[in-house]
């Protein structure tokens, strides 16, 4: 279940089972409808920017083990998209590029740890979704890896926004624990802003 309001998940504090698994956006989580007011019709995503409350009620529904994972809806709709008056204007908003960085500075903060990050990032999504040799370090695993840097601080800019929106809604805002190498099945793909192209993923397996 794709959350957004402090109301499901004190309903799925009571009532979920082992059968229902749940996942929340860092939009979800760190915005909410005064957003609207800052970036017009690009806050605009289904489903929508709620209240402060409900991301409160969200974040302790995460720490508290209620919702399993982070998934990031991304959806790179362009400017030219987005500038399209009402219905044509698509709904959604980047969430891949930014996600980590995103969850690493509220463990930075002291909101949750780094090690809730990996978990709810990689492990959880790995175990829910029964991808094999996913989710883990560990002998038999696929040696996927993301260092990151949390010394340092740098702000979210949309002119550097690798994806092929070229914005973010978390314009301007200052982040820690940005990657600065990706492996992935053991071989370096991502290095320090420089793409090694031959360097590609697998289709994933299910156990």
């Amino acid at each position: 279940l794709h959350l957004s309001t402090g109301v499901e998940a004190e309903l799925l504090r009571r009532e979920k089972t082992a059968l229902v698994s749940t996942e929340v956006t860092p939009q979800h989580l760190l915005l909410n409808r005064s957003a609207y007011q800052r970036l017009g019709a690009l806050a605009q995503m289904n489903p929508p920017l709620r209240d402060e409350e409900d991301n409160r009620v969200l974040w302790k529904a995460l720490v508290d083990g209620v919702i399993d994972c982070i998934a990031t809806d991304h959806a790179p709709h362009t400017l030219e998209e987005k500038a399209r008056s009402y219905p044509d204007c698509p709904s959604g908003m980047p969430g891949v590029e930014t996600s980590l960085p995103l969850m690493l500075t509220q463990a930075q903060a002291g909101r949750c740890s780094v090690a809730d990050v990996s978990r709810w990032m990689s492990q959880r999504p790995a175990e829910l979704y029964g991808l094999e040799g996913k989710g883990r370090l560990a002998v038999g695993y696929h040696g996927d890896l993301t260092v990151v840097d949390l010394q340092t601080t740098r702000p979210v800019r949309n002119g550097e926004m690798v994806s092929k929106c070229g914005w973010s809604p978390f314009d301007g805002w200052e982040l820690v624990g940005w990657p600065v190498a990706t492996v992935v099945a053991g071989v370096v793909g991502y290095a320090h802003g420089v793409f090694h192209e031959g360097c590609r993923g697998s289709a994933l397996r299910f156990t």
